[in-house]
Order: C-alpha cells, then sequence, then structure tokens
C-alpha cells in the first residue's frame, strides 16, 4: 500500500499525523518551520576552507540563514571520493583521486572540514547543516552542526534512527525518490515513537519513466507539499530542487514553485565556480543566480503569507 488511510493515522502513524501536535525545530538560532522560510545553502561538497568561506560569505548576504556542506559522501560509485584526500587549497584536481578512501581517512578529513564549516558559520552568522552517515560519528559531528541530513540512502537505516533519536539536535530527513509518503510517514514515526520531534523532512524527487533530463534520476514532487501538509500539518517541508532537477537551468524554478505551493524553505545547491565543483557540477548555482532566486523567492513567499 503506498497511499495513506485513516486506518495508517488512527494505528501506524498516530504521532507523526497528530494534527494538534507543536513541534519546534531550532537548528542553532534557525526556526525550521517557523514564519520565516529555512534556506539552506551552500556547496554540495566542502572542498577547501577558501571555497566553504566564500560560499558562506555569499549566501549569508543573499539571505540564507543557514551553510549546507557535504563532508561525507554516500557516491553511488566507490572511485574518486575526493574527501579523503588534500583539499582543494593544496592544488590537487579532484579528478586525479581514483582510489578507494579508507574510513579512518573519511574521518579524518570530515572533522577537518566540518572545522572550516563551523567556523565560516560562526563569522558569517549561519547554522551548519551536514548529512551524517555513519551512526558512530554522531557525537564528533555534534561539536560542529546545527542539524543533521538524513540522506534519501539511509531513511530506513534504523542505526541511525537509534542514534540521532538520543540527539539534542534537529533532523532534516530526505525522502528516498523510491519510496511512497506513507513510507517517510512511517520512518518519522520511529522518530516521535523514541521521543525524538525536532526533525523536518526533504522532498528531493521522486522516481518516474522519464525526467525531460538525461542525468536525473527523479521528478520533484510539488503534491508532497500539500500532502504534508494534509497528513502532517507540524512536520516543516523542505525542498531540495538541486538534487530532484539535477539541471542549473530548472533549479530556480523549481524552487519558485515549491515555496508558491507551502514550502517552508530550500536546501539548495550554491558554489563559487558551480561547472568545476568536485561533485554534482550540474547543478549548483553561482552567486549571482543565488541572490536573484532569493529575491525572487523572499516575494513569492511575502505573497502567499500576507
Amino acid at each position: 500500500m503506498k497511499d495513506i488511510s485513516q486506518a495508517d493515522q488512527e494505528n501506524n502513524i498516530p504521532l507523526s499525523t497528530a494534527r494538534n501536535y507543536e513541534r519546534k525545530i531550532m537548528a542553532g538560532d534557525v526556526q525550521v518551520g517557523g514564519k520565516d522560510l529555512a534556506i539552506m545553502a551552500g556547496p554540495c561538497t566542502v572542498e577547501s576552507k577558501t571555497q566553504i568561506f566564500e560560499a558562506a560569505k555569499a549566501v549569508s548576504e543573499a539571505g540564507a540563514k543557514m551553510i549546507r556542506g557535504g563532508v561525507y559522501k554516500p557516491l553511488t560509485f566507490p572511485y574518486g571520493d575526493p574527501l579523503g584526500q588534500p583539499d582543494a587549497d593544496s592544488g590537487l584536481p579532484a579528478n586525479e583521486r581514483m582510489r578507494v578512501v579508507p574510513r579512518s581517512e573519511q574521518d579524518q578529513a570530515a572533522e577537518k572540514r566540518l572545522g572550516y564549516m563551523k567556523e565560516a558559520a560562526e563569522k558569517y552568522g549561519l547554522a551548519v547543516i551536514s548529512e551524517i552517515m555513519y551512526a558512530d560519528t554522531m557525537d564528533m559531528m555534534s561539536q560542529y552542526v546545527d542539524m543533521f541530513q538524513v540522506g534519501y540512502r539511509h531513511m530506513f537505516n534504523m542505526d541511525l534512527v537509534e542514534a540521532l533519536a538520543t540527539s539534542d539536535k534537529p533532523i532534516l530527513l530526505k525522502r528516498h525518490y523510491g519510496e511512497s509518503l506513507r513510507s517517510l510517514l512511517g520512518v518519522c514515526e520511529h522518530f516521535d515513537a523514541r521521543g525524538k520531534h525536532d526533525y523536518a523532512i526533504c522532498e528531493r524527487g521522486v522516481t518516474v519513466p522519464h525526467t525531460h533530463n538525461v542525468n536525473s534520476r527523479a521528478i520533484l514532487d510539488i503534491q508532497a507539499i500539500p500532502a504534508m501538509a494534509e497528513y502532517a500539518p507540524s512536520v516543516p517541508v523542505i525542498i531540495d530542487p538541486s538534487h530532484a532537477t539535477f539541471k542549473r537551468s530548472y533549479v530556480a524554478a523549481m524552487s519558485r514553485a515549491a515555496i508558491a505551493a507551502g514550502a517552508h524553505g530550500l536546501l539548495i545547491e550554491v558554489h563559487p565556480d558551480p561547472e568545476n565543483a568536485w561533485i554534482d557540477p550540474l547543478q549548483a548555482l553561482g552567486f549571482s543566480d543565488f541572490e536573484k532566486l532569493m529575491r525572487e523567492i523572499e516575494a513569492i513567499h511575502k505573497i502567499i503569507n500576507g
């Protein structure tokens, strides 16, 4: 069954779909799901200190409240992971790093890059969000991040669910592109049943027979926004237009549509040099395009909310 039934709401997901439930999701000083849009912007991957400082400055000046950046990457293939290698300030191009990176090196590189991101965030008044892949890194990452992102590949990772249910940091839970909203709410219920209520969900597209874009694997499910408002109105909805479209020229249009449909914010890729980003260079926005988009979505949000 893929649709959400009345029996589901009464027996399977009563906590997540409770209409009168009050949640307050605070990432540092930033409220996710409040009256203001929660815009989480930055590069897919923290490549260097220089890069993340440039990105933090640009997104802050444009009006974003959170800096996003990956330090662990669940890549489709095991080769070419740049994150266990010297960072971009060393001058070594990522495409020359074709080897499997041992976990110990991943952890060392991740903590170094988290340090860059936290330092940049503090300088420019931003909260930090980054993806967690391994439950045993939660304590280390908690020193640097204000919100954990659970990537779509880990939607049903019960090690992460159990660990994060004990964290004092809020969670952004991504829906897998092959899973129904019912399944996503099932994961939400796992958190709620364990007493973890400060989470938001992230829509990043669903699988369809075609995507209009040969490089993409998903179509953005705008309909999920009003559906969540119907079934789980207390859970904020964040939209990831970057991974949903995998195409830079589509990102702004989908962002505008998401805000018009009632999304509480965006998780969006912004890079100082988008075409040369280490990972996902096809979808990141440059600084000027992001600044323009921020003005557009702020205007839409004002119209929708009065």
